[in-house]
C-alpha cells in the first residue's frame, strides 16, 4: 500500500489557541529519484561477493607451494614476510614462487633473520638454527683483595670482574692474588644471556711466624723486606725462605724455613753473637797470599771479620818474594788496617838478541829493548819480544836469585815467515811439478848490439819481478794434454813421431794453450787466468793466481839468471857462453836430424833426431829442464818489438796484439841466432818444434 502525502498547513500568525491543529501536505517526490532497493538484491550481491573471494582463496591455495620452515631448538614465533596473504597449516606455510624474509625469535637465543626463495618444485624445506645469547661471568673474592682473573690462560683483568661476556662452553678459571694461594676452577658457561656467579675463597700463602731474639729488637728480614722487630709475629710467605736477624754490634742470625701450609711456626728464641771486627789487608805488590793463624784467607787487597778482643798471626807470602809476617790485636767496636810491602827476591835475566831495537815487554809492560839484563823477582814472568813487520817471541822464565840467565832471541820478519810457509816444490791436480821462484831484483831483457847472431827485435830493457811465482819443472807432455783432449795429435816429423806420451805436447795454438791452463785451475780450484771472447782468449785483468802461461821476463829470469837476480852476467846460451853445446847440454839439432833440418850443430850428437821425452836432458841450476832445446815455448805476452819507458813491476806485456811471443831453442835450433837465450820469435798457431810450460803466482 502506498501512502498518501499529508499535507501540513502553518497556523495563522493572528490566529492563538492552545491547541494547533496540524493539516498534513501532499508528499511530491523529486525529479530522477529511485526507489528503495529491497533488501533481497543486497543480499544476492554479498552471496556473488562470497563465491568471488571463495573462488581467489581456491585459486591461490591450489597454485601455491607447501613450504616446511624449521628451526633448531623450535623457535617460539616464526614470521614470513614478502606475500599479501601467507597460509600455515602445521609448520608448513603455502607460498607462491619468490623471495620472503623469515623472522624468528626465542627466549635467550639471538633474534633470526634470513631470506628464502620459493621455487615451482614441489615440496620445499628450510631448516634453520638458533644461535645462544651468551653467558656472562661474575667473579669475586672472599677475602676482597686485588687479584687477577685469568679464562684458559687468558688475562680478563682485576678481581671483581662484573658481567663478562664468554660464550657457552667449558672454561678454566685461575685466580691470582699476592700472598694468597693460586685459586682454580672449572666452569661452565651455559649462555642463553644467564649469569654464571662465582665467589673465590682464597686460602692465605702465608703462615703466621713467631720469633723473638736475645738481646731483643732485632730485624726480621725475609727477601729484602723488613718484616718487623723481635719479638714479633710475622706472616711469611710459603715456599722456602731465608730468615735473618739484624741488629748493629751482632752477627747476622740466618736460617732455612720452609713454610709450606698456613699453620702457625713458633721458632725457638734466638741468642745472637757480637760481630766481629772488620779488618783490611793490602799488600805491595798486590795478590798476595794471607793466612791468619796458619789458616789461608785469600789474596791481597782481603778484608776479613775477626772476633774482637784476640791477637792474630798474619802471613803473607807471593812467589818472587821474601814472606812478611805481622802480629795484630783487634779490638771490639773497633776496624783495623794492616799493610805490607814485601821485599823481593831478584834474579838476573839478559834478554840478548836482533833486531837491536826490538822492544821487550815483561808482564805486558815495556821495559826496554834487547841486549840489556833485567832484574826480576824469583817467579815466573812472560816475557815478549816485538817489533812492527816481525814475528813476536814469548817465553816463559823463572830467575835465579843464584844464577844469572841469558835468553837469546832472533825474531823473524813476516816476509821471511811467509815464505818459510810457501813450499818450495808442489804438484798441480794432474800431477805436473812447479817449482818456486822468488825475484830479488831488476834483470834485463834482449842483447846487446854487437852479440854475434843478435837480432833487431832484441831490444834491451830493465824489467823488475817482485812477485814469486810457481814455474813448471818440464815442458807438457803429450800424456798431460791427452787426459785433457784425448783427440790431441802432436804428428810426425819427417819418419819421427812426435807422439808419444812422454814427448812435449806440440801443434797447439796459443788459445789452446792458454784452455789447457784453464782447465787445470780449475781441476786446482784456482782462479781462471784467461777468458774467451768472440772465440779468441785474453788475459784475466787483473791477473790471478790460476794457471797460466809465463811472462816473458819470467822465462828469462828462470833461463837466463837461473835464480841469482844480483847476478848481471847473463848466459849467451842454455849451456853457457861458448858453442858447441857441451854432451847433455840439451836436444838441438845435432848430427842426427841431418835428414829433418837444413843446419846442424857440428859434432854435436843428442840422440834425437826430432824432440825427446820431456826432462831427459841436464836441467839449468834452478832444476829446470828444456829451458833450451826440445821444443820452443809459447809466452803469455803479446809479441811487441817497441821498448817500454820506465822500468816495469811485474810486467804482464802489451795490452793487445795480434800474436804472441814464442822463446826459446828446439830440436831444429843449430844457428847461432836460434841457439841464443835472447832469441825472440812469434805466432798463433800450433807448429811440430812450439810447445809450452805453465806458471801461477804463488800468492
Amino acid at each position: 500500500m502506498t501512502e498518501q502525502p499529508q499535507e501540513y498547513t502553518a497556523p495563522s500568525s493572528s490566529t492563538s489557541s492552545a491547541n494547533p491543529v496540524i493539516t498534513p501536505v501532499a508528499f511530491e517526490p523529486r525529479s530522477g529519484a529511485h526507489r528503495r532497493r529491497s533488501p533481497q538484491r543486497w543480499l544476492t550481491f554479498g552471496a556473488l561477493g562470497l563465491l568471488l573471494l571463495l573462488g581467489t582463496a581456491a585459486v591461490y591455495l591450489f597454485t601455491g607451494q607447501s613450504v616446511l620452515i624449521e628451526f633448531d631448538p623450535r623457535a617460539d614465533n616464526i614470521e614470513v614476510d614478502g606475500a599479501l596473504i601467507t597460509f600455515k597449516l602445521g609448520d608448513r606455510w603455502l607460498l607462491h614462487s619468490g623471495e620472503y624474509t623469515v623472522g624468528a625469535e626465542k627466549a635467550g637465543y639471538h633474534p633470526f633473520e634470513n631470506t628464502i626463495t620459493v621455487t615451482d618444485a614441489g615440496e620445499q624445506e628450510f631448516l634453520f638454527s638458533l644461535d645462544k645469547l651468551p653467558g656472562y661471568l661474575f667473579v669475586s673474592t672472599d677475602p676482597e683483595t686485588t687479584a687477577e682473573i685469568r679464562v684458559d690462560g687468558q688475562s680478563l683483568g682485576a678481581a671483581p670482574l662484573q658481567n663478562h661476556e664468554l660464550p657457552t662452553g667449558s672454561y678454566q678459571l685461575e685466580i691470582r692474588a699476592e700472598r694468597y694461594q693460586p685459586y682454580a676452577a672449572d666452569i661452565d658457561i651455559e649462555g642463553l644471556g644467564k649469569t654464571h656467579e662465582i665467589v673465590a675463597q682464597l686460602e692465605p700463602g702465608w703462615s703466621e711466624v713467631t720469633l723473638n731474639s736475645n738481646p731483643e729488637g732485632a730485624q726480621l728480614w725475609v727477601a729484602d723486606e723488613n718484616l718487623g722487630t723481635t719479638p714479633l709475629t710475622a706472616e711469611v710467605l710459603m715456599g722456602s725462605r731465608t730468615l735473618e736477624l739484624r741488629l748493629p754490634g751482632y752477627k747476622t742470625w740466618t736460617t732455612e724455613l720452609l713454610v709450606s701450609d698456613n699453620q702457625p711456626r713458633l721458632l725457638p728464641s734466638v741468642n745472637l753473637e757480637k760481630a766481629d771486627n772488620l779488618v783490611r789487608l793490602s799488600s805491595r805488590p798486590s795478590q798476595a797470599s794471607v793466612s791468619v793463624n796458619g789458616d789461608y784467607r785469600g789474596q791481597t787487597p782481603l778484608e776479613l771479620e775477626l772476633p774482637p778482643g784476640r791477637e792474630y798471626q798474619f802471613r803473607f807470602s807471593k812467589a818472587g818474594y821474601q814472606s812478611a809476617r805481622r802480629s795484630l790485636l783487634v779490638e771490639e767496636a773497633s776496624d783495623a788496617r794492616l799493610s805490607v810491602n814485601l821485599t823481593p827476591i831478584l834474579g838476573q835475566v839478559l834478554v840478548n838478541g836482533s833486531p837491536a831495537d826490538a822492544d821487550v815487554y815483561i808482564e805486558g809492560v815495556r821495559r826496554g829493548n834487547l841486549n840489556q839484563t833485567y832484574e826480576l823477582p824469583a817467579r815466573p814472568h812472560r816475557i815478549e819480544v816485538r817489533k812492527p813487520g816481525y814475528l813476536s817471541y814469548s817465553t816463559s822464565l823463572t830467575p835465579n836469585p843464584d844464577l844469572a840467565q841469558r835468553i837469546d832471541v832472533k825474531l823473524t820478519s813476516e816476509e821471511a815467515a811467509r815464505q818459510a810457509r810457501t813450499p818450495s816444490l808442489v804438484t798441480a791436480a794432474n800431477g805436473y811439478a812447479m817449482q818456486l821462484i822468488r825475484p830479488s831484483g831488476r834483470i834485463v831483457l834482449g842483447s846487446p848490439r854487437r852479440e854475434q847472431g843478435r837480432q833487431a827485435n832484441e831490444v834491451q830493457r830493465q824489467v823488475e819481478l817482485r812477485r814469486a811465482f810457481y814455474i813448471g819443472v818440464r815442458e807438457i807432455s803429450n800424456a798431460q794434454i791427452k787426459a785433457y783432449r784425448t783427440s790431441h795429435d802432436s804428428g810426425v816429423a819427417g819418419e819421427q813421431t812426435l807422439s808419444l806420451d812422454e814427448q812435449p805436447a806440440v801443434r797447439i795454438s796459443w788459445d789452446d794453450a792458454a784452455r789447457f791452463a784453464n782447465w787445470l785451475s780449475g781441476m786446482d780450484g784456482l782462479p781462471f787466468a784467461y777468458q774467451e771472447k768472440d772465440g779468441v782468449m785474453q788475459a784475466v785483468q787483473p791477473m790471478t793466481t790460476g794457471y797460466r802461461l809465463p811472462t816473458e821476463a819470467e822465462w828469462v829470469l828462470a833461463a837466463r839468471y837461473e835464480g841469482d837476480t844480483n847476478n848481471r852476467a847473463a848466459k849467451r846460451y842454455p849451456w853457457g857462453s861458448a858453442l858447441p853445446p857441451p854432451s847433455g847440454a840439451g836436444n838441438f839439432a845435432g848430427s842426427e836430424s841431418t835428414d829433418l833440418v837444413q843446419r846442424v850443430i857440428s859434432n854435436y850428437r843428442d840422440g834425437q833426431p826430432a824432440s825427446a821425452p820431456v826432462g831427459q836432458f841436464n836441467s839449468n841450476n834452478l832444476g829446470l829442464y828444456d829451458l833450451g832445446g826440445n821444443v820452443r815455448e809459447w809466452i803469455h805476452d803479446y809479441y811487441s818489438v817497441g821498448g817500454v819507458s820506465g822500468v816495469p813491476v811485474d810486467p804482464l806485456g802489451p795490452k793487445n796484439g795480434s800474436a804472441h811471443v814464442v822463446r826459446g831453442s828446439s830440436w831444429r835450433s843449430g844457428a847461432i841466432t836460434d841457439l841464443r837465450l835472447a832469441w825472440r820469435g812469434q805466432g798463433s798457431d800450433g807448429r811440430d818444434d812450439i810447445g809450452f810450460r805453465l806458471v801461477r803466482y804463488a800468492e
